[in-house]
């Protein structure tokens, strides 16, 4: 079966998306139709040229309402408001809305009531979404009978929940402490602009590449979400200068104690087995580029875990916070998608 999906929204993580898409070899996830304010033919340039991701591995073009990707064309819209968008018209399955504007479930809602799409999905942290889903945490409680918008919740929130997921599931875990420094986000300034930033701390509108910006994201509660068991969590949250490559760090307690090896291996084991293509484990010294373009939620770094006698522990992992997090919308699209009664079959193009 092949879900046929469409993007609102085409800016870091809606070409992202389309990057991933246009490089899978086999059938899956389609991209339907995309819908983005920017005129098709900027659209077009914005997909071949890239400053992290550089040149696009392929051929991307504007021939009249349609985005050419590779020789398969994708219709492109451009309307500012999500009602507006005629999705059933191309038979469009899922929504991903990646616009970052249209968080709030009543308003990524209106894909369904009036642009007949399917379902929808909100890649970011929404607000009163119909479920909070964490591929490889707790997407099995999708239920399609009332789960019509979901959030994956964030990049930093996947990465830390698959390194607590394994903690937990192993050792148990509780007390927990997260960190997490994203790399320059799209909506950040090159200059100090206190105004236009969508955001209530008037720290966000600080200038990105000249300080390490504290954001008042809630992380914590939304590891809560997915993985309940673990209780009460403190978080802390930092926006630092670099292009790409981000880094999270988690303290806890487990419920005995723990060896660093025990927590490595057990990591080492998750990412070869249950976890395999969310979590990745690297043995080598790590910096924040070497994550770049990997596909994992989280890619773990053995040489930062850390435990105490009395059952404290500390661990560390990476992730490409526009990379890692759209491979697991595609994740949660398909699985979305393949649980609806009647497939559609307006497809364009496949991702496996």
């Amino acid at each position: 079966m092949t879900v046929a999906i469409g993007i609102n929204g085409l800016g870091r993580i809606g070409r992202s998306l389309t990057r991933i898409v246009a490089a899978a070899p086999n059938p899956g996830v389609s991209i339907a139709a995309v819908n983005d304010i920017a005129p098709t033919e900027k659209l077009a340039y914005g997909l071949r040229r890239d400053s992290v991701r550089g040149a696009f591995p392929g051929t991307v073009t504007a021939r009249g309402d349609h985005l050419v990707v590779n020789d398969h064309a994708i219709r492109a819209y451009h309307h500012e408001r999500p009602e507006r968008i005629p999705w059933a018209d191309q038979g469009v399955d899922v929504v991903i809305e990646a616009t970052g504007r249209f968080r709030a479930g009543t308003t990524a809602r209106t894909h369904i009531t009036h642009g007949g799409a399917r379902k929808v999905v909100i890649s970011a942290s929404a607000d009163d979404p119909d479920a909070f889903l964490v591929y490889g945490a707790n997407h099995l409680s999708y239920n399609p009978a009332v789960h019509d918008v979901v959030s994956p919740a964030s990049c930093g929130v996947n990465a830390l929940t698959v390194m607590a997921k394994v903690l937990l599931d192993r050792f148990g875990l509780h007390s927990v402490n997260t960190s997490v420094m994203l790399a320059t986000q799209g909506w950040q300034r090159v200059q100090d602009s206190l105004i236009g930033t969508s955001r209530d701390d008037p720290r966000l509108g600080r200038a990105t590449g000249e300080s390490i910006i504290p954001h008042n994201h809630v992380v914590g509660d939304l590891v809560r979400v997915a993985l309940p068991e673990i209780g009460e969590m403190r978080y802390s949250y930092y926006c630092v200068p670099t292009p790409v490559g981000s880094l999270a760090e988690l303290s806890g307690q487990t419920d005995r104690p723990v060896t660093v090896e025990e927590v490595n291996r057990a990591m080492a084991e998750a990412a070869a087995g249950p976890l395999r293509g969310i979590l990745a484990y690297d043995p080598d010294p790590t910096v924040s580029i070497d994550v770049k373009n990997n596909p994992a939620s989280c890619l773990f770094d053995p040489s930062g875990t850390q435990a105490t006698a009395d059952g404290g522990v500390k661990v560390r992992g990476w992730f490409d916070n526009e990379w890692g997090f759209s491979n697991r919308l595609l994740d949660l699209a398909r699985l979305i998608g393949e649980r609806l009664p009647v497939p559609s079959t307006q497809v364009s193009w496949s991702v496996a």
